[in-house]
């Protein structure tokens, strides 16, 4: 009974809006569990990809939530190794959300693979070629995903360590002291791995097939590492500002997002360099090796408004980001957050949803692909559970160190 009047109080403490979004996000999370039951037992009959779109929506999920969490390695590359102690204030959100993005990567990689069961194959079959050398680019980002994945679980132990209860038992408070000093070791081997499975799963899976036109480039390994560090740092500004907005408080000081706002703006001129190269090494090097036209890949659903969605949202947070006066208005600066992220999305979509639009030879006809409702429920439930984790991190965990700071020193004056 008491359990039940604890709940009673928590839930009367929200707000009607909160809880209001709480109805939301708990219906997605059921129809998370009801479809993806009927998906893991009967099968991707359920769903609208085919042998043209072997990898849909979720894919996109994936490799959206894997570049996005990038931010979490660049972050932390930043403050433990170059040491840029503006930083350190959003650092625990940034785990948490690398932590998430990671996590949910696997969730939505155990629908995509079609079998759960022989999900291991990924970890064992490297697809042996020529002198034993592998060949499968997907087991390189399987083992990388899972070894930056466990480096991210040790660094968000140190997190729930700082409560205010456990922190008071020594042998806690000594564990997540010394787990602190040897931060700069995790952040070093996670950007080494992630360097490498941001590359290959953003770019190198794809770009290595030479029989697709719109596919094929070297150069694709790279570019998906140059936009993950762009659109993976506005990522990790843009959830703190929307819980700033929720809980009416300053969770980071406004320094820390200047700085990170004006690394994001350097990394995202560089992508929107690179981008506009890949665009013209395609449409004059890589496309014409096919025998095809650049500009007779871009019809179909997916076509020429995705790029020019995708380049316009770039010049967005290029401009704010790298005018000192812009950045500093807090509304542009959170509207431009979300076209840095968007922009990153988008590009996942034109590989992904494009790509695989495309036919391989000119006299076919481009593909369709409309997700299902199962589909839907699955990417979306999987974004509401990141929600709900964050949600419940900002309210009993120590995730702003500023703001912990700032209630002390009002308790203090009272």
């Amino acid at each position: 009974m008491k359990f039940i009047e604890f709940l009673k109080n928590e839930w009367n403490s929200y707000s009607r809006n909160i809880q209001i979004t709480l109805y939301i996000l708990f219906a997605l999370v059921i129809g998370f569990g009801v479809f993806a039951i009927q998906i893991l037992f009967w099968g991707l009959g359920y769903t609208d990809m085919n042998n043209n779109f072997a990898m849909g929506q979720w894919i996109i999920g994936d490799l959206g939530l894997v570049a996005l969490g990038g931010g979490a390695f660049f972050t932390g590359f930043f403050l433990y190794i170059l040491r840029v102690d503006d930083l350190e204030p959003v650092i625990n959100s940034t785990v948490l959300l690398g932590f998430m993005c990671y996590l949910f990567t696997f969730v939505l990689l155990v629908f995509d693979i079609g079998q759960p069961l022989r999900a291991w194959f990924g970890y064992t079959y490297p697809n042996w070629g020529p002198n034993l050398m592998p060949q499968s680019m997907l087991t390189e980002v399987v083992w990388c995903l899972t070894f930056y994945f466990c480096i991210l679980c040790v660094e968000l132990i140190p997190l729930p360590l700082k409560h205010k209860v456990i922190d008071r038992i020594p042998v806690f408070h000594y564990i997540g002291h010394y787990l602190h000093k040897l931060m700069w070791i995790m952040a070093a081997a996670g950007t080494f791995l992630s360097f490498f499975h941001q590359g290959s799963l953003g770019g190198g899976m794809w770009g290595v097939l030479y029989a697709k036109a719109n596919w094929f480039r070297p150069h694709y390994f790279f570019l998906a590492i140059v936009a993950a560090t762009a659109g993976g740092t506005s990522f990790m500004m843009l959830i703190p500002k929307i819980a700033e907005k929720v809980m009416k408080k300053e969770v980071a000081p406004k320094q820390t997002y200047y700085t990170l706002a004006r690394i994001s703006g350097v990394m995202f001129v560089f992508y929107f360099i690179f981008r506009i190269y890949d665009i013209y090494s395609m449409a004059v090097t890589y496309v014409p090796l096919a025998d095809r036209n650049f500009s007779d890949l871009w019809g179909g659903y997916y076509g020429w408004w995705v790029l020019a969605l995708e380049l316009a949202l770039c010049i967005v947070p290029i401009v704010v980001y790298n005018v000192k006066k812009f950045r500093e208005q807090d509304k542009l600066l959170f509207y431009t957050l979300i076209c840095g992220v968007l922009a990153i999305v988008m590009s996942k979509i034109d590989a992904v949803l494009h790509g695989f639009s495309v036919p391989n030879f000119p006299w076919k006809s481009f593909t369709a692909y409309n997700p299902t409702i199962q589909e839907w429920f699955i990417f979306l439930g999987s974004l509401a559970c990141m929600a709900l984790i964050y949600m419940w991190a900002a309210k009993y965990l120590p995730l702003f160190p500023h703001l912990e700071k700032e209630e002390h020193s009002e308790e203090a004056h009272a």
